[in-house]
């Protein structure tokens, strides 16, 4: 097994599709592109994955209704955005609706994202807030895990100890989920000390960051700290974290350009569209 730049331990098999990059909506064009063909190109290269996005109306402290899961999925699909893994609270205090109830929802976003274009995908998954009962309620189907895959988003308070983040994580490990840590840039003690966000991905966690803490929308503190682990390409992949219209909206586009800018093409189209794409493959 090997560890692979922005993922968990994979075999070569999953080295090799990971490494074809995005393809369902990029083009190949045989002949030089003529001036509508080029802009065309670039609209389709701006297909991003967002994995981290609270759409599911009236389940948790995201989307209040219908009517405004639809206008985030409008602000989506002008940033871009092609496909969103829906992934609501299952928090004691933030959420926590049963899964029959989660994919009745899900479902109707569904219809409402195939109003504006067919092709724009909802699946579902959950962020989790960690507790010791996480484990068997995954096994349970009590809890979703990310479009029914072994990966498993999970949220810890922001100024929980260091120790506890990797002891939870490490449970989960051990019961065979592929973890991803949720805004990774929100704990205190691993955004103090980039060494700790290093240890976690040496450990095979998929770190996950949120597109406006990208361009400092958390401060420039919180900038300087995703700018170091993208420069240890140790970012797994990007999400909105967006939970209405006004004050956290599904955008991405802009986080996108900077990190194209900084660090290249294949690199954004790792982070943004790629990694998050291997938990919406069909299981073997």
């Amino acid at each position: 097994m090997i560890r692979i730049p922005g993922g968990g331990y994979f075999g070569a098999q999953k080295i090799a599709q990971r490494r074809k990059g995005y393809n369902e909506f990029i083009p190949t064009y045989k002949k030089p592109m003529k001036k509508q063909r080029i802009k065309e190109y670039h609209q389709m290269k701006e297909c991003y994955i967002d994995m981290h996005c609270h759409i599911l109306p009236g389940v948790d402290d995201g989307a209040k209704d219908l009517a405004e899961t639809k206008k985030m999925l409008e602000i989506a699909y002008a940033e871009g955005i092609r496909c969103i893994i829906a992934t609501p609270h299952h928090h004691p205090h933030r959420g926590k609706a049963p899964a029959e109830k989660l994919r009745e929802k899900a479902k109707l976003v569904r219809e409402a994202a195939h109003e504006i274009d067919e092709r724009f995908r909802v699946y579902l998954g959950t962020e989790v807030y960690f507790g010791q009962d996480v484990a068997d309620k995954l096994k349970e189907g009590k809890i979703l895990s990310m479009n029914r895959r072994e990966y498993v988003l999970v949220e810890f308070p922001p100024s929980q100890t260091y120790s506890y983040i990797r002891q939870g994580i490490q449970q989960l490990q051990f019961a065979g989920y592929e973890v991803i840590l949720a805004h990774v840039e929100r704990y205190h003690c691993i955004a103090e000390d980039v060494e700790l966000a290093e240890e976690l991905y040496d450990m095979g966690v998929n770190l996950q960051v949120n597109a406006d803490s990208i361009t400092g929308g958390s401060g420039r503190k919180i900038r300087k700290f995703i700018e170091e682990l993208m420069n240890r390409d140790m970012v797994f992949c990007v999400g909105t974290d967006a939970h209405d219209t006004k004050h956290r909206p599904p955008k991405m586009k802009k986080a996108a350009a900077h990190v194209e800018k900084r660090y290249g093409e294949d690199y954004t189209r790792r982070i943004f569209y790629s990694n998050a794409k291997s938990m919406l493959k069909k299981r073997d």
